[in-house]
């Protein structure tokens, strides 16, 4: 049993655009990544791209595995669905580690500003911490990966077949 022509024509569009979106966003950390680990930091310089070589290769597969269903998808396949829910499932655990470090610097932040002068500079990392220093691409990237994300929470949870 395949996807509905026009369902799988959607949902290749859809997976073609996202995934592009991940593999340019990861590309671009990836190389700003490397380019400072060898010094290099002027090949790279904006504000939506922090130097993480791991985050850019994370980021990278995601948009590939997204990438590579466009075919199967588009072709309406039995499997093409299971390249939207892997991408979904890595796009919403990246947006969850990103959401955990966000909470253990918003932490740190607070406590430092509420513990007494003695143990303060254990916290003094975190003294002018904004939540914008740990806005990741990941995160807000997370925003275009929803639809596939309910798609997927909506087969399984509620049980229904592909259409």
């Amino acid at each position: 049993m395949g996807l509905n022509i026009k369902v799988g024509k959607s949902l290749a569009s859809y997976s073609i655009c996202i995934g592009l979106i991940y593999l340019a966003f990861g590309l671009l950390e990836f190389v700003r990544g490397l380019s400072q680990a060898f010094g290099l930091e002027w090949a790279i310089s904006t504000a939506l791209v922090y130097p993480d070589i791991f985050s850019g290769v994370t980021m990278t597969i995601i948009g590939l595995i997204f990438v590579f269903g466009v075919r199967p998808q588009w072709k309406t396949s039995k499997d093409a669905v299971s390249y939207l829910i892997v991408g979904a499932l890595l796009a919403a655990v990246f947006f969850g580690v990103y959401l955990a470090i966000m909470g253990s610097h918003a932490i740190g932040f607070g406590v430092y500003h509420v513990v007494p002068e003695f143990y303060a500079d254990i916290f003094a990392d975190w003294a002018e911490w904004t939540w914008l220093d740990d806005m990741r691409p990941g995160i807000w990237l997370f925003a275009f990966a929803i639809p596939s994300v309910y798609y997927t929470l909506k087969i399984w949870l509620l049980g229904k077949k592909t259409p």
